[in-house]
């Protein structure tokens, strides 16, 4: 049996490593990802290709090929895969859905939707080997996050999800980061592509300029921002842990736990001077466990609770209250005070997230090496104005709307560098060189959220 690049090649297809090294991972039933700079040629040759040989393979095989836009799928990728197949091949397009059938009764069936039931019941009816199942997902950024759980919820041997990059949120976006280990990845870049023109991608560098979210993310295939509206973008944040100072653990020191709520994360984050980590993360949903676990890392680390604080929203107030209760008295924090600079700022918590990470972008801060999702959270929120024309931050609820997960462990890492002394009204002799907020006005260890 030929395998995907091998039956493209037979066929006269000339193809780039890369292409190769998809194709091969797909067609030996590795669930494989692929994340292209604009051009590639990921639709035309990989996609095109990959149906081609599914079809060629398994006659009676079953194809579920989707798209954010059902244009993509008529315009594109259907005319790309009508012509790689035989020509006893039915290949319908044009209306919806887009088709394909074998004269052995298997079919290709190409689909735009944002309903979970039509993406549901893919399953082989003979055996696996016989009429197995393959899902294609193109332009997989813009599409619903419910599809892909229908995806997976269908029975299938073969998965190819390809895209340019977009904003870094989605599920697209979590199989090169998070989920990342569960797909053979690939990030191809216009270095990777020898037919891109080289003087268009001079032109836009000059035009946008290298680190702009336009240019890394048309030629560099890198997850960004194209609105601009984020507080720090991915370039940004990679430059400053790249340029980041030497570890200084003289200074201040200043714990931040932000609470879990249903399916979040518990986490500790620690401030040594200029040096920032979280510390610990996890899910519990036992509060009074969870409790006693942060109490039992800030004691590791002999910290006392007046260095302590917690977010004490919502599910966040009982538990702060329950650390009274362990006889760990630590101070609240409510990010929907008022902010220092009440003028500026919509909230504290506004002020928090973009003072701190300014504060990191300008290099104030050693973060060390941050993981993945640490990284991501720090970078997925938007900076927005609200109606009296001051700053604020995206709103959870929204963040959600638009499949951005909590920001759990950038809510504590952000809170421990503005928190501390400035916040409590308490000035200490370790503390005074290492405080950088102007003082407030509230005096109190209780900071309204």
């Amino acid at each position: 049996m030929l395998y995907a690049e091998q039956y493209a090649i037979a066929n006269g297809q000339q193809l780039y490593p890369w292409q190769m090294q998809a194709l091969a991972a797909f067609s030996r039933g590795h669930p494989t990802t692929l994340l292209t700079c604009n051009g590639a040629g990921k639709t035309a040759i990989v996609a095109a290709w990959a149906v081609a040989w599914f079809l060629h393979t398994y006659p009676r095989g079953k194809v579920a090929a989707t798209s954010g836009s059902f244009n993509q799928l008529s315009n594109q990728l259907w005319p790309a895969i009508k012509d790689k197949m035989p020509a006893d091949y039915n290949v319908t397009m044009g209306g919806s859905p887009c088709t394909v059938t074998t004269p052995q009764g298997g079919r290709a069936i190409g689909f735009s939707t944002n309903d979970e039931g039509k993406a549901e019941g893919f399953h082989p009816t003979i055996a696996p080997d016989v009429d197995p199942v393959m899902v294609l997902i193109d332009e997989a950024k813009t599409v619903p996050e419910g599809i892909f759980n229908a995806f997976d919820r269908c029975t299938k041997s073969f998965q190819l999800y390809i895209s340019s990059s977009g904003n870094p949120s989605g599920r697209f976006y979590e199989t090169h980061t998070k989920l990342a280990h569960l797909f053979y990845h690939q990030r191809v870049t216009y270095e990777d592509c020898p037919h891109i023109d080289r003087k268009k991608v001079e032109i836009d560098r000059m035009i946008h300029g290298e680190d702009s979210a336009i240019f890394r993310s048309m030629h560099m295939a890198e997850f960004v921002s194209l609105d601009d509206h984020n507080i720090i973008s991915q370039t940004q944040l990679r430059q400053a842990l790249d340029n980041q100072p030497a570890e200084n653990t003289g200074g201040e020191r200043c714990a931040f736990f932000d609470f879990a709520g249903g399916g979040d994360e518990n986490v500790f984050a620690l401030r040594t001077g200029n040096k920032v980590r979280v510390i610990d993360a996890w899910k519990d949903k036992n509060t009074v466990q969870a409790v006693r676990r942060f109490i039992a890392t800030a004691q590791r680390f002999q910290l006392n609770p007046h260095q302590c604080w917690g977010d004490a929203d919502g599910l966040g107030l009982p538990m702060v209250n329950q650390f009274a209760d362990e006889g760990f008295r630590i101070n609240a924090f409510r990010g929907g005070m008022p902010a220092q600079e009440k003028d500026l700022y919509s909230n504290l918590i506004s002020e928090t997230w973009i003072n701190s990470l300014r504060l990191i972008g300008t290099g104030r801060y050693n973060m060390g090496e941050l993981d993945v999702e640490t990284f991501a959270q720090l970078t997925n929120r938007f900076l927005e104005w609200d109606l009296k024309g001051k700053l604020r931050v995206e709103r959870k609820a929204d963040m959600a709307a638009r499949g951005v997960h909590s920001p759990d462990r950038a809510d504590a890492l952000l809170g421990c560098i503005a928190c501390g002394s400035h916040m409590s009204g308490t000035i200490s002799g370790e503390t005074v060189d290492n405080t950088s907020l102007a003082s407030n006005d509230f005096a109190q260890k209780a900071v309204r959220f």
